[in-house]
């Protein structure tokens, strides 16, 4: 009887780590997807008029926004550089953008890390069901879980949504320990480029994605266990 309650806990515990690194792979690698999409990018900035308010052509945003995706993927040493802004060469970021860009590339780096880490803890605990229960067993397990994740992104968005500014403050809060990201609109080109609506329209993308992305994951564990002739619910 404990033997039983302690390994019904311990397969919980599992299909909890394989659904959570499952989550984070997929959101993780839509994040990856939106930011560095360049087409998003110039879209976002036509429909913030980024154009006018920086002083910069698209041409020359979109060369920066190059440099800066280069620069989260490290691939590029330093963000300190100039711009054409108003007809003249201009240093394009000051110090405390430099600083918080500089946390920015590091938290884009433990990104990378996490979700490399999980899709390898996904594909070895998966791996485990396959053998240690059964193959239907496997993807039963992962039917029910992709199921629970889908209700947890269609909640999770709608809070974000309906309080975006606390959400996106909250994030700041436990991500950053400094205020180095409180910038100012006046005079940071950083928040310039980058005002609230685009950060809003970039969840909603990042959401959108994972949202779908376990839509057919769901649709094709189902469709394999109901090749196996057994009951799915």
């Amino acid at each position: 009887m404990l033997f039983k309650m302690v390994r019904k806990t311990i397969d919980a515990l599992l299909i909890g780590g394989m659904m959570i690194s499952l989550l984070l792979a997929v959101l993780l690698s839509s994040l990856q997807y939106v930011a560095f999409n360049g087409n998003f990018y110039k879209e976002e900035y036509e429909k913030n008029d980024v154009m006018s308010v920086t002083g910069m052509s698209t041409d020359e945003l979109m060369k920066i926004t190059k440099i800066m995706q280069r620069y989260l993927m490290d691939k590029e040493e330093t963000l300190d550089v100039s711009a054409k802004i108003n007809g003249s060469m201009q240093r394009m970021f000051n110090d405390r953008e430099l600083a918080h860009m500089k946390d920015v590339k590091d938290l884009f780096q433990m990104g990378f890390l996490t979700r490399n880490i999980s899709i390898i803890v996904f594909i070895l605990i998966f791996t485990y069901f396959l053998f240690a229960k059964s193959f239907y067993k496997a993807f039963d397990y992962l039917l029910k879980g992709t199921i629970f994740v889908i209700i947890f992104l269609l909640v999770f968005a709608l809070g974000v949504t309906f309080d975006f500014d606390n959400w996106f403050t909250g994030f700041h809060l436990v991500f950053f320990d400094n205020d180095l990201w409180q910038l100012n609109v006046e005079t940071d080109r950083l928040i310039q480029m980058f005002p609230l609506e685009f950060f809003q329209d970039a969840v909603f993308v990042i959401f959108r994605n994972a949202f779908f992305t376990f839509i057919v994951i769901l649709a094709i564990v189902y469709g394999i266990l109901k090749m196996t002739k057994k009951p799915v619910f």
